[in-house]
């Protein structure tokens, strides 16, 4: 330390002169001082302290020099001293202080009172701290750091650095930081950013210059914003990318805030927008600033604001408007605005992506119009009517764009999914047969087909019924397929064109008939409106080409030509509301007649034909009918002295034109109504009586008549019996088609009393007969073919019985029952095959059933004999029962009844699986009738249940019809007769039968059949020779009476089958007769001719043999001239049994016929029959 410097170190001591009382009342006024108090002697340039108080340290010593200067200037010239300087506390950290001094009186002395900062002072630095990081006063020549206020921020630094140059202090450098802004920025207070390099941080500072005690100096004021500025820097950056993306994307992006007062104000423009309305940003902020539609055309305003609106309020996130902005360059730009708004924010601000649409909708508008042009080269039609029009991919399932011209706005109602909208425009087809067509034509799945097909062109036609309109229409759908550019999607070209005239037209064209009309009217009832299609030259009471449909009939009944007695007659037919109730039936025509310029009367026809009433659309055809009606009556007087009444009936409006004989020759109109069916009733109440009321009447009905003209198109006749005053006549009415077009039907009447009845009768008979003959040999047909089934069951007896006959022939006892069984099944399957042949009755389609004795007993014996052992090979197991029977014996007819039960059981045992079970039962029931008791009538139920394969419901509705079967029972064989059959012999018998059956579970068949019983005597009787006969004797088929019935004859037997031949002889050795057998034909005639006279009793002459047949060799033998040859008897054996067979036989000259195979007692009794006859004749001829 200098010498002469200020020196506080060691206090000096007090003068002794001072008292202790004051020097403590003294010390208490310094204590009371903020911050201290110093008395210095002043001896030459020192100041040696005589006094101070609250020492808080030493002057720093950079500030002692001029500190030293200030208080000797102030000393030597007396004034004031007031400065700052430093001094250090007990801590070590430099305080700065406050230095006001002044000379003493004496002028040895210099007081100087010191004080610390002050509480103001204080907050004056805490705002400092909170407004700065830090605050530095440097000196502007030596940047020695003057004083240094650092927040919290900055604090935690090296202590002592107050003094030192800042760039040490501050940042332990040995020069000025090349970073500093003292030198390049001016002290004018101005914030700037300084970086300090190497650190990475960033401090926002400003400065200005000061004194500082004396000093020149800057205040320099700091601040951290590293963060801050790397932040800004980032937003800078990201906002520089965005725009870069903005300006690039192909359109524009604007954010609008949506005001409480429903403005839209705009919160961001990007320059793309800019550029696509040909503006700058400065030039786009100035047109939207205060409102984001301000260059929306005004013919969009109202509808984008409205629009705007709607999706505001609304609560989709998105939305899209398209619509035209105002160009810087003039014009407008169409523009598609997709709109994204943030629902879940209480700020309702929209984000805008604009895109030019100029180019995509002259686009558009070309596609239009290759629509328009293929469907006008389509349909070669000049129009237009396109509905819906648009494109779509089919490959990605996307509705591309659609262009809808109903209103209806398609995408909105079936959204842009391909499959859902294309499902969603099917609803509108009315059709449902068309709905489905549409589907298989138009989804995504046929598309892509039609298209790999190379199918380009999906085209249909069909009914449409648009949401909104009163009607529907018919409607054209095109679709084109093409292939995407650029990519391997099919795309969809759509056209839905409106082709309702088109079809009506069509309609109304493909109505007209070839002959020559007036005029073609298309009427629209619904909008009473009616235009001319088409009309001849030079006609009478034209119609203007289009106008009011009611104003056209009006002025047609008022014009003065119509006749005034078809008027009433014309605005009838012409009426709106009668015109579509009597088209709901058809078309209908009715006439009236005009006067033309030359005084004439022409007659018309209308007629009014619907062509889809469902739009009140019609044709109206008129027709001039004059010559033709001339040419008409011209006929009717030719013919009016042949007929009575000719009526003509017009089958559109069911009216009735009639004309008689006296309206012909006497030229009178005819009567006519409009209702046939009452005017008809007075044609035809004289051949009315009560027996035949129904059946005239039902002659006269139009159905009826329109089902004999479709049976006999060229006309058909009846015959009716009137009953006149001057007796019975019989009229003919004659029923034709009056008209090529079978639009009229003609009824003639005349009298044919002398004349035709009785070739009516012939030729009724002769009709009748052929009816009879046809269904006769129908019969035949059907009726062989259902006996397959009948015929199998007894023949599988017969051979099962004889292949255990075989197997048993040591059993005697067990063959003898074989051949029992295979008796009973040969005569049961005997008397199928001759009731089969029996032609007169077939031809009659009708069975005679016979009356016999018919034992209960005999009957379940014969059917067990036959049932049971199929039952047993099938693996079921089968019971009879009979129950509550009263009576035992009946007439009845046995083959017939054996034939329905066997019939019923063969199908049990057929269709029931191995294990189960078949049950027989009998039971006798009331009569229908209760006096059919005392009348001497039983009535039987026969029960077959089974546990087969059972039916099912639908089978048992139809299962009596020919040839049906049961679907589940198709692998077993059968021709599907055999219930059929078993159904009409009952319904013969005046039975009936009913079926109980479940699938699975087996079925039950229930017949009830009512007989005549026996007498009392007859059934005690018919009991009593039950239980006498031997069993054998009763079933045995060839059981013989007599055993010597024909001894000592000889017959000659013509037979070419050997088994046959020996059957046959060894039964008539059974009875006596000895035989010669030949083999055919001609060894027949050659061993007659060659045998003497008589030696032959009789012949029995096959008739199918080879070489010659036994007609030819019957022939043969009656033409030789021995005395035998006409009186032999020749005995007809063939399994031909149709009558024509008979006849040919008779008519050879054979005495009878016999059916194979021969039933023993048959031929027996014919051969009786033969010989007694031959007896007599040749004793007759004795006797000649």
């Amino acid at each position: 330390m200098r010498e002469d410097s200020l020196s506080m170190n060691q206090p000096a001591p007090l003068e002794p002169e001072r008292t202790s009382c004051v020097e403590e009342t003294m010390q208490d006024v310094f204590d009371a001082v903020q911050g201290g108090l110093s008395v210095y002697r002043v001896a030459g340039k020192q100041f040696v302290p005589s006094f101070f108080s609250d020492v808080l340290g030493l002057i720093c010593g950079r500030d002692r020099e001029r500190v030293m200067e200030a208080v000797c200037a102030a000393y030597d010239s007396g004034e004031l001293l007031d400065l700052s300087c430093r001094i250090r506390q007990n801590n070590g950290d430099p305080v700065w202080i406050r230095l006001n001094g002044r000379r003493a009186a004496g002028r040895d002395k210099f007081c100087i009172v010191y004080t610390v900062m002050s509480a103001e002072n204080r907050l004056l630095k805490q705002i400092a701290d909170e407004t700065a990081d830090g605050i530095y006063v440097i000196d502007r020549e030596t940047y020695e750091l003057l004083y240094a206020n650092e927040s919290g921020r900055f604090r935690g630094q090296e202590r002592g650095r107050v003094g030192r140059a800042c760039y040490a202090a501050l940042y332990g450098r040995t020069s000025p930081c090349e970073f500093c802004t003292l030198t390049s920025h001016e002290p004018d207070g101005t914030s700037h950013i300084m970086e300090t390099g190497e650190t990475g941080r960033f401090y926002s500072t400003h400065f200005r210059e000061i004194d500082w005690n004396g000093r020149p100096a800057i205040v320099k004021y700091v601040r951290d914003v590293t963060e801050e500025v790397t932040n800004r820097r980032e937003r800078e950056r990201l906002e520089q990318y965005f725009q870069t993306v903005l300006k690039h994307l192909p359109g524009g992006i604007v954010v609008v805030h949506y005001e409480k007062d429903g403005t839209l104000k705009p919160e961001f423009i990007s320059e793309g927008f800019a550029d696509m309305t040909d503006m700058t940003l400065e030039d786009a902020w100035q047109l939207y600033e205060t409102d984001a539609l301000a260059g929306v055309h005004p013919d969009d305003r109202v509808r984008v604001n409205a629009q705007m609106e709607a999706y505001v309020g609304g609560s989709d996130r998105n939305g899209e408007i398209v619509y035209r902005l105002e160009k810087g360059s003039g014009g407008y730009v169409w523009i598609k605005n997709s709109l994204t708004m943030n629902r879940d924010s209480e700020e309702k601000r929209i984000y805008s992506v604009l895109r030019d649409m100029t180019g995509e909708l002259e686009e558009k508008e070309l596609i239009r119009k290759q629509y328009k042009d293929v469907i006008l080269q389509h349909y070669h039609t000049q129009d237009s009517n396109a509905l819906i029009v648009g494109h779509c991919n089919i490959t990605q399932n996307r509705i591309l764009e659609i262009i809808d011209y109903t209103g209806v706005n398609p995408l909105k109602l079936f959204g842009s999914v391909r499959e859902e909208f294309f499902t969603g425009m099917g609803t509108l087809i009315v059709d449902e047969e068309e709905r489905r067509k549409f589907y298989g034509i138009y989804l995504n799945e046929p598309s892509l087909a039609a298209f790999k097909r190379k199918d380009f062109e999906q085209c249909m036609e069909c009914f449409v019924q648009i949401p909104g309109e009163a009607t529907g229409r018919y409607v054209q759908i095109m679709m084109t397929l093409v292939d995407t550019p650029d990519s391997s999607d099919v795309t969809g070209i759509l056209a839905i064109t409106d082709i309702t005239d088109q079809t009506i037209n069509d309609r109304i064209l493909h109505r007209l008939t070839t002959a020559s009309h007036d005029f073609v009217v298309d009427i629209n009832l619904t909008a009473d409106y009616y235009r001319v299609l088409t009309q001849s030259d030079s006609i009478l009471c034209v119609p203007p080409p289009q106008g009011n449909y009611s104003e056209w009939t009006s002025w047609v009944q008022t014009s003065g030509v119509m006749a005034p007695r078809d008027r009433e007659r014309y605005k009838y037919n012409m009426n709106p509301e009668y015109v579509i109730k009597k088209l709901q039936s058809g078309p209908y025509s009715f006439t009236f007649s005009l006067m033309d310029q030359d005084g004439d009367i022409r007659t018309k026809s209308i007629t009014l034909s619907p062509v889809d009433l469902r739009l009140g659309r019609i044709c109206l055809t008129r027709t001039d009918i004059t010559d033709s009606v001339r040419e008409q009556q011209g006929m009717l007087r030719l013919i009016a002295y042949t007929f009575e009444l000719a009526g003509f009936i017009n089958l559109a409006s069911r009216s009735l034109t009639m004309y008689t004989r006296a309206t012909v020759l006497e030229n009178l109109p005819p009567a006519y109504s409009e209702c046939y069916e009452e005017a008809i009733l007075g044609f035809i109440d004289q051949c009315i009586t009560e027996e035949n009321e129904a059946e005239v009447r039902a002659r006269f009905r139009i159905h009826t008549i329109l089902e004999g003209l479709r049976e006999k198109p060229d006309g058909y006749d009846f015959l009716l019996s009137y009953h006149t005053d001057e007796g019975e006549r019989y009229k003919q009415i004659t029923v034709m088609w009056s008209d090529v077009n079978h639009s009229t039907v003609g009824l003639v009447r005349a009298d044919v009393t002398d004349t035709l009845t009785a070739e009516r009768k012939a030729k009724k008979a002769l009709e009748d007969a052929l009816a009879l003959a046809e269904e006769a040999n129908r019969a035949k047909s059907d009726f062989l073919s259902t006996m397959s089934h009948d015929i199998r069951t007894p023949m599988n007896a017969v051979m099962g019985m004889t292949a255990l006959a075989i197997a048993h022939l040591g059993d005697r006892d067990r063959v003898a029952d074989c051949l029992q069984k295979i008796s009973i099944s040969s005569r049961h399957l005997l008397s199928l095959i001759n009731d089969i042949l029996d032609m007169n009755k077939i031809e009659r389609s009708q069975i005679t059933l016979n009356r016999m004795k018919i034992s209960l007993n005999e009957l379940l014996a014969q059917m067990s004999a036959m049932m049971a052992p199929q039952a047993r090979a099938a693996g079921l197991q089968f019971a009879v029962h009979m129950e509550d029977v009263r009576h035992k014996h009946f007439y009845g007819d046995s083959l017939r009844l054996n034939q329905i039960l066997i019939n019923i059981l063969g199908n049990a045992v057929k269709y029931t699986p191995v294990g189960g079970s078949v049950e027989f039962r009998l039971t006798e029931i009331s009569p229908v009738e209760p006096s059919a008791n005392e009348a001497g009538r039983a009535r039987y139920l026969f029960t077959i249940s089974d546990t087969g394969v059972g039916m099912s419901e639908t089978f048992l509705a139809c299962m009596f019809e020919p040839f049906m079967r049961n679907e589940s029972t198709e692998r077993i064989e059968g021709t599907g007769l055999g219930l059929s059959i078993t159904k009409g012999l009952i319904d013969l018998m005046g039975g009936r039968i009913q079926a109980e059956s479940q699938v699975g579970r087996g079925s039950c068949f229930k017949i009830e059949l009512e007989f005549d019983c026996l007498e009392a005597e007859e059934e005690a009787a018919a009991e009593a020779e039950r239980k006498t006969e031997p069993e054998a004797a009763r079933w045995n088929a060839f059981s013989l009476a007599d055993g010597d019935t024909f001894a000592g004859c000889l017959f000659l037997v013509a037979e070419d089958n050997a088994i046959n031949a020996e059957i046959l002889c060894e039964l008539l050795a059974m009875s006596g007769a000895r035989t010669v057998v030949t083999t055919d034909g001609k060894q027949a005639v050659r061993a007659f001719m060659e045998s003497e006279p008589h030696t032959y009793s009789a012949v029995l002459m096959d008739v199918q043999m080879p070489g010659m047949n036994g007609y030819d060799a019957t022939r043969a033998i009656r033409s030789m001239e021995r005395e035998d040859a006409a009186a032999i008897p020749i005995i007809a054996m063939t399994a031909n049994a149709f009558a024509e067979d008979i006849q040919a036989a008779a008519a050879a000259g054979m005495n009878a016929h016999v059916a194979k195979p021969v039933d023993m007692a048959v031929l027996r009794e014919t051969l009786l029959r033969a010989l007694k006859k031959k007896t007599v004749w040749e004793a007759e001829d004795s006797d000649r």
